[in-house]
């Protein structure tokens, strides 16, 4: 096609038109939908030659991010096409950072009116990336829409772009707009996002796969060390050194590197030796098997790994689980991006290659099992459900004009109802993730998934209460990256709870799962601020988990009460067992071993009466659960279990 423009994955391509043609052979070709690219020309004339065929653009506007600082990008599509009324539509929540962008023209020579396009670019708390151009002619409208932004090199530079062009004759109505306002200049902003490619900087593809970069050097041939760096919008990270092989290729560690990405957005590997220095955008392979996998619902998880998604996009996520709880994170293992991983597994490099593979057999994987990367991204969207984020704002802006103040309340009531769906989606996903005869169940999951709906949504108290005490029971273990965030639950529901001896019944709970209690300490309450804030605002870790180290279950003091009946020396500082209405006799008994030797002792709670052979009371049973003593048939029942 174009000396331009070089890849390992031709075949594939091949394959995929063929199946796109096969697929589209029957539909009627009418040529309303047109694939435009810079490659032997430009962005920009394509665009005139259909405007033309439509008699003349009369109305130009521009969804971009990103802008020349000059607007000669903008400038020269308006000349080409000789329609001076241009539009430029302003996000209100802000556009994506570019590596040398702007996001409107501050040093244009010309005036640009700036519009805000409601439809389809309504703010909903995310920053632009969109590209589209809409181009309102005199027999008809023109959408563009694809990799192109508006500037120069976007347009009518060295990029190579290209874009989805919808022709639709006889169409004179287009996108409504409203004025806005010209963003504001920040201090410092560089020129241009899309500096044309020069002679002097090579071009590489790149994958980033869990905790590594595999990059392949395409021009010019490059051998040997060198040293690699990563660009963001943000910075520059230095990654080390790393050996080109003799086929081009390369392997460098990044850890970190995977989770950091959602955040920042684009990555551009930069391998410099000496004068020589190569560049190319990474593509994340976590975001290639989330689309594979995942379809639409894909945009809505990025937003989560992101740590931008809406009350929307969670409501939806949770619909999506409870449609299918098999789609659940349960299996993910920890990614070598958080936690080092396991460096003899190796990642699969997903790429255009996986595009040889049919719809069905993505269909007909088991669920859990798959590509290493399908694993990877599993884990990631867990270790963001464990990030606390806090609540969506909400906070009322009492300066706020009557419009403004109209646009917060009906977004906020769009807030509240997509709230409302989460909540019921995750109480009617919640008894799945417990059910142990379930294929699903996965007790630390919903625990974790519990405080990332109730750090955002912030439901009420007694609901997210009632949420933790249904998961509690089914946590048997800490063990693995969620322990912290289980352990604080335990002692927060206990340490909140009115009913008496709540550090002994915490106690028992923890001594049950084998916790050394010696190991608990108040920093792993920083894992749960959201159930911190909801129900334990009056809670001091540090006395909690003293009165529990300093307090004892009733089978501890049943073993210590026996321990001393066996000597025959007092038994003080009983908590429990004093309590009891058995207490005068346990005393007695200590030196009259004839009343000892009448009581019945059991290693294990019996559920009944060992005299009568009948079920205890409720009231009896819950004593000997509790206080490990209990009275039947005239007869004293000890419990030395926990």
């Amino acid at each position: 096609m174009s000396e331009r423009i070089q890849t390992a994955a031709g075949p594939a391509f091949i394959r995929l038109a063929d199946t796109l043609r096969a697929a589209n052979h029957t539909g009627p070709r009418t040529g309303a939908v047109r694939i435009i690219h810079s490659v032997g020309g430009s962005i920009g004339s394509e665009i005139a030659r259909f405007a033309d065929e439509l008699g003349g653009a009369r109305r130009i506007t521009v969804v971009s991010p990103y802008h020349d600082l000059d607007g000669r990008g903008v400038d020269a599509l308006s000349d080409l096409l000789s329609c001076h009324d241009v539009r430029l539509h302003v996000h209100e929540d802000g556009n994506v950072r570019g590596i040398g962008a702007v996001s409107w023209p501050f040093e244009g020579k010309r005036k640009r009116d700036a519009v805000e396009v409601p439809l389809p670019f309504k703010a909903d708390g995310r920053l632009l990336h969109a590209k589209s151009i809409e181009i309102m002619c005199q027999r008809g409208r023109l959408l563009v829409a694809g990799s192109a932004n508006s500037t120069h090199a976007g347009l009518f530079g060295a990029n190579v772009e290209a874009s989805v062009l919808r022709i639709q004759r006889q169409t004179l109505m287009g996108w409504k707009t409203s004025s806005a306002d010209v963003p504001q200049r920040p201090d410092a902003q560089a020129a241009d996002d899309g500096e044309e490619t020069t002679g002097g900087v090579g071009v590489l593809r790149a994958s980033l796969e869990g905790g590594a970069i595999k990059a392949t050097v395409i021009t010019p041939k490059v051998r040997g060390r060198v040293k690699v760096c990563v660009r963001t919008v943000r910075r520059t990270r230095e990654l080390g050194y790393a050996d080109i092989d003799s086929t081009g290729r390369l392997s460098i560690e990044a850890h970190g590197l995977e989770q950091e990405a959602w955040e920042i957005g684009r990555l551009v590997l930069r391998l410099e030796q000496q004068e020589t220095v190569v560049e190319g955008f990474v593509a994340i392979t976590v975001a290639t098997e989330l689309v594979r996998r995942a379809g639409p619902m894909a945009t809505r998880l990025f937003a989560v790994l992101a740590g931008n998604e809406t009350p929307a996009d969670v409501a939806a996520m949770l619909a999506w689980f409870r449609e299918d709880p098999n789609r659940l994170p349960r299996v993910a293992k920890e990614s070598t991006a958080s936690a080092g991983g396991d460096e003899n597994k190796t990642p699969t490099f997903v790429n255009f290659e996986s595009l040889d593979g049919s719809i069905e057999d993505i269909r007909h994987e088991a669920s859990g099992n798959g590509s290493a990367a399908w694993k990877n991204a599993m884990a990631l969207l867990r270790s963001a459900f464990s990030t606390p984020r806090g609540p969506w704002n909400s906070e009322r802006d009492d300066d706020a004009d009557d419009d403004d103040k109209k646009t917060n309340a009906k977004r906020t009531k769009e807030n509240d109802q997509q709230n409302a769906k989460s909540i019921e989606h995750f109480e009617a996903l919640l008894p799945k993730m417990l059910d142990s005869k379930s294929s699903v169940a996965d007790p630390f999951l919903a625990l974790t998934l519990t405080h990332f709906v109730a750090d955002r949504i912030r439901p009420p108290s007694v609901k997210v209460r009632s949420w933790i005490s249904q998961i509690l029971p089914a946590i048997t273990s800490f063990n693995g990256a969620a322990a912290d965030q289980a352990l604080a639950s335990f002692l927060v529901y206990y340490g909140t709870d009115v009913a008496p001896n709540s550090a002994a019944r915490a106690r028992r709970a923890l001594l049950l799962r084998d916790v050394d209690l010696g190991t608990l300490i108040p920093g792993i309450f920083e894992s749960i601020p959201a159930f911190m804030e909801l129900l334990a605002q009056d809670l001091n870790p540090a006395e909690f988990i003293e009165c529990i180290i300093r307090s004892k279950t009733g089978g501890e003091e049943v073993r210590a009460y026996l321990l001393a009946a066996a000597a025959e020396v007092p038994f003080e500082g009983s908590v429990l067992l004093s309590k009891s209405d058995q207490w005068v006799k346990l005393k007695k008994a200590l030196t009259d071993r004839d009343l000892f030797g009448k009581f019945s002792v059991f290693k294990t709670r019996p559920s009944g009466c060992p005299r009568c052979r009948m079920n205890l009371p409720l009231a009896r049973s819950a004593d000997l659960r509790q206080l490990g003593v209990t009275e039947c048939c005239g007869r004293i029942i000890l419990c030395e279990e926990i």
